[in-house]
């Protein structure tokens, strides 16, 4: 790609100087090291601080730099160039201007008028001078030989401490004294590759054109080698540096501190979403909290407020207070809950049978063809003398079977009764009190739509109902389950909700009630892709 810089000088009298560099490089690296194309002499700039370059179709700016790079008077990482943008980098300036027909990209370069003699580099260092008598050169083999002496000599000899950066993590307890497993190159920082050998971790998760952190190194974060021994830097600035000023083209909201600078809560739905043909599919959808309180869509019929009565309810075993815990079973571990399932937590009060004559028969749940057929099967072997217990079978001679037209008969009213039947658990007692069900013309006369309960609201959060299992959370505190008469509610509690005990990562910003709530302690760093998730 060729650019052009233009230098801009003023000289003693006040006029403007000028001259052009044209350079046909892929980028233009910018920085105090000799090596970089636009040298800056400036001690608030880094050995290697920016980059211009191409990508895609537009030209960006970028840096590595935790300040950014102010561009149009905001700090950015990352930014679009386009003629009349103005970069400052410390005492310098840099404009883009239009380039010539011959050239590709053009920048100006001055020294903006506040520029101080303070922060800029000369170019040659005074001679030191000799010290007590000892010549310059005396003086510089004596440093080197004690450099060596206590860098390699004595180390050597056996001071076994003397070089140790302090104790090893017990997660890396196995690697025992091989230093070499991490210290792969000597005086050289631990690279990914040495962590990637043992540890299958994926990138955080970043837009395209904005992969700053996809080249973070993992002992930015991991510190091994501390006291205390924490491997994980859960310092909260490490997230706020980034998540605090986001740029429009992120979709994410902005979050400083979990007190009082972090977006409402969004939940992820299963929402039911029915085809052109008919067929019912499932897809998640992320709804705000806030204003999304009867946006739970799973086709269930529940009542919270009826189940969970202090009063009791009526059931087989008689009137009995349900407890929460009855349905709502954590999982192994006790993070999250295992999934509600018909057989496990329902069958017991809304028993499937359908014959008064035999209360422990009953139909499969989940199928209507299955339970149309269930009824067949069994209407017919009664009334054709295949189940022995029947009262109301065909009576036959010993040894004479039944003729064609009567098992025919037989048949067709056993249909009839299953279809009496099915019509009264369809359409009046059984299904429809929990699921939505509809008449068809087809074989099957009804639809009964399938019902699938959220099992993550916060799929991107860590949260744990076992380390929320305290004397003061009880289920409702957090819940409010007992005022609940619709399925569609939901009843997740708001932010203002874990407020009320999670305050400020910030220590000062706490009551002696609250408990530091830095971003780490709900939200990881290394995660799959957003969709992914349900």
């Amino acid at each position: 790609m060729r650019y052009l810089i233009r230098f801009i000088s003023r000289n003693v009298a006040g006029s403007i100087e000028q001259h052009d560099r044209v350079i046909e490089e892929d980028c233009i690296t910018i920085g105090r090291a000799t090596d970089q194309v636009l040298h800056l002499k400036d001690r608030r700039v880094r050995l290697q601080h920016a980059r211009i370059e191409r990508k895609g179709a537009a030209v960006h700016i970028s840096t590595n730099a935790l300040a950014g790079i102010a561009v149009n008077g905001h700090s950015q990482r990352d930014a679009e160039l386009a003629p009349g943008d103005v970069i400052e980098v410390g005492s310098n300036v840099l404009r883009v201007i239009e380039p010539p027909a011959d050239v590709d990209f053009a920048i100006s370069f001055e020294l903006s008028e506040a520029a101080s003699g303070e922060h800029l580099v000369s170019r040659w260092s005074n001679p030191a001078a000799g010290i007590g008598g000892w010549s310059k050169r005396k003086l510089s083999w004596t440093l080197a030989t004690l450099v060596l002496l206590f860098g390699f000599a004595v180390p050597w000899i056996g001071v076994p401490n003397f070089l140790l950066a302090g104790p090893l993590h017990s997660a890396h307890s196995t690697i025992g004294d091989d230093c070499g497993a991490c210290h792969v190159a000597v005086f050289q920082r631990v690279p990914d590759n040495a962590c990637m050998d043992c540890h299958e971790v994926r990138r955080h998760v970043v837009e395209p054109d904005h992969a700053v952190l996809g080249e973070v190194r993992c002992a930015a974060c991991h510190l091994d080698h501390n006291e205390p021994q924490q491997l994980i830097n859960q310092h909260q600035a490490l997230c706020t540096d980034c998540h605090q000023d986001l740029p429009d083209t992120i979709d994410l909201s902005a979050a400083g501190d979990f007190l009082d600078e972090h977006p409402d809560f969004r939940v992820s739905l299963e929402r039911p979403v029915e085809s052109p043909a008919g067929d019912l599919d499932w897809r998640v959808e992320h709804v705000d909290l806030a204003v999304s309180r009867d946006a739970d869509r799973s086709n269930l019929k529940f009542d919270h407020e009826v189940h969970v009565d202090s009063e009791g309810l009526m059931t087989p075993d008689g009137k009995r207070v349900i407890d929460c815990a009855e349905c709502h079973v954590p999982e192994p571990g006790g993070a999250r809950m295992l999934p509600i399932s018909m057989d496990e937590h329902c069958s017991a009060c809304h028993t499937l049978a359908f014959d008064p004559d035999d209360p422990t028969r009953t139909v499969p749940h989940g199928d209507p063809q299955a339970v149309l057929q269930a009824l067949i099967e069994y209407y017919s072997a009664r009334l054709l003398g295949d189940d022995p217990d029947a009262v109301d079978r065909r009576v036959r001679r010993p040894g004479q079977s039944l003729t064609r037209a009567d098992r025919d008969r037989a048949a067709a009213e056993a249909r009839n009764k299953a279809m009496e039947v099915a019509t009264d658990l369809f359409e009046r007692r059984t299904c429809i009190n929990c699921h939505e069900v509809t008449t068809t013309d087809g074989d099957l006369p009804w639809r009964v739509l399938p019902v699938r309960l959220t099992g993550r609201f916060f799929p991107h959060a860590s949260f744990s109902h076992a380390a929320h299992d305290t004397e003061v959370s009880a289920c409702d505190s957090c819940h409010e389950a007992s005022s609940s008469s619709a399925a569609t509610d939901l009843l997740i509690p708001d932010i203002d909700n874990c407020r009320d005990c999670h305050g400020s990562g910030i220590d000062r910003r706490n009551s002696a009630s609250q408990l530091p709530s830095t971003c780490v302690m709900c939200h990881g760093f290394h995660f799959e892709a957003k969709e992914s998730y349900p």
